[in-house]
């Protein structure tokens, strides 16, 4: 049996995020994954990330940034259009003042770099490829039996386990969810054009297509989110059918394209938690809540919930205060349900007001991205929180400001 202040289920990002915060603040942390950990390699770029600012300064804080920047690309301008209409905007680094919008990470490269780094605390204690068999709470503890027969009990126990959460499931908290109808295919391809560092999105009848750079300059990461049979007749193309349509669907802004790797298709719902938490049991990231990509801020906001989490948990140190107290997990909640709501709602009226098809919907919308992008306050305003440089920000990242000026 092993006895720990905080067990923590999941080893995404999210999940190792935390385990290192915590285990910079000298807590005793069990780390819990039904997954293998995560091995060195380089980074493949099957699936990536838009990170923003307020997570770049999280990962410059705990050490990891120049490793992961070296395997990134910076993003310096964004283009954003409906095809068929004179709807567009644009953004740029320059016009923020800043180096960049965004980084395009690999994903499993963040996995990886945040293991290597957590590997240097001795405080902290990670099982792969184990499932949990049981998972027991009582008034001052929680208890986790593991398929390998290893019994943990904790303060805490963080459920960081993605969208099918076996935390959420077995503590059942309820769930608000609904399908948003579209399919997102993913893949990398290279380029005939360029990508120049600029992240594109077009709106198409069906859906968003994304397409985002990576470090060669030819070759980016798509993210086509469309209506699902559409999404079905894609992937039943052929390679060469798919390029076609693919070039078509971007209106050849980089020209003809090749696949670089395998498609992947992956269902889009809406997943909210109503609860997050329930005695020494609470939800962080994707297993309390999950958002369509057209923004991609997803990571970044399971990102900032951890940060949270363990900001309000240091505080209960200093305080000599139970880590698992009802009112501080409560505070967390209200607070970091306020942010996911807020981006639930944004993207929910962004995707639905793309996806009106009548002509005078598609000119109010042209008229209105006209005038946004004429209107550099305005711009400045939404860039600011889309960049993690606004909103109720953790004290970690608050000051990011002086971090990111000071990097190269």
């Amino acid at each position: 049996m092993q006895n720990t202040d905080i067990t923590i289920v999941g080893g995404g990002s999210a999940g190792l995020t935390l385990a290192l915060l915590l285990a910079r603040q000298q807590l005793r942390v069990v780390l819990v994954e039904q997954g293998p950990a995560p091995s060195a390699a380089a980074p493949a770029y099957n699936r990536v990330s838009a990170l923003n600012m307020a997570s770049r300064s999280l990962f410059q804080q705990l050490g990891i940034w120049p490793q992961l920047l070296a395997g990134a690309a910076a993003y310096t301008t964004m283009q954003v259009w409906e095809a068929d209409s004179f709807a567009k905007i644009g953004f740029s680094a320059e016009q923020q003042q800043l180096e960049a919008l965004g980084y395009i990470c690999d994903n499993e490269h963040i996995r990886q770099l945040l293991y290597s780094q957590l590997q240097q605390y001795s405080n902290v204690q990670c099982y792969f490829n184990v499932a949990i068999s049981q998972l027991k709470q009582g008034e001052r503890e929680v208890m986790l039996q593991l398929d390998n027969n290893e019994l943990v009990l904790s303060q805490l126990l963080v459920g960081a386990d993605g969208v099918n959460s076996f935390v959420r499931q077995h503590m059942q908290l309820p769930l608000t969810h609904w399908d948003y109808q579209h399919t997102a295919i993913v893949a990398k391809i290279r380029c005939t054009e360029p990508h120049q560092l600029s992240a594109r999105q077009v709106f198409l009848p069906s859906g968003p297509l994304a397409l985002l750079p990576l470090p060669e300059p030819d070759v980016c990461s798509i993210v086509w989110s469309a209506e699902t049979a559409e999404a079905k007749r894609l992937m039943a193309l052929d390679n060469t059918a798919f390029e076609q349509a693919l070039c078509a669907a971007s209106q050849a802004v980089l020209g003809p394209v090749k696949l670089q790797s395998e498609r992947q298709a992956f269902g889009l719902t809406m997943r909210y938690a109503s609860s997050w938490q329930r005695g020494r049991v609470v939800l962080v990231a994707d297993a309390a809540h999950s958002i369509h990509p057209l923004a991609g801020q997803g990571m970044n906001l399971g990102l900032m919930d951890v940060t949270a989490l363990a900001q309000l948990i240091g505080e209960q140190q200093a305080l000599a205060e139970d880590i698992a107290a009802t009112a501080m997990l409560r505070r967390y909640e209200r607070w970091r349900k306020a942010e996911a709501q807020s981006m639930i709602v944004a993207m929910e009226a962004f995707k639905r007001g793309f996806s009106a098809k009548p002509a005078l919907a598609k000119l109010l919308r042209g008229l209105g991205l006209a005038a946004v992008d004429q209107l550099p306050l305005i711009k400045q305003q939404l860039m600011a929180y889309a960049l993690g440089l606004k909103g109720d920000l953790p004290e970690l990242v608050k000051n990011q400001g002086a971090v990111v000026d000071s990097l190269p």
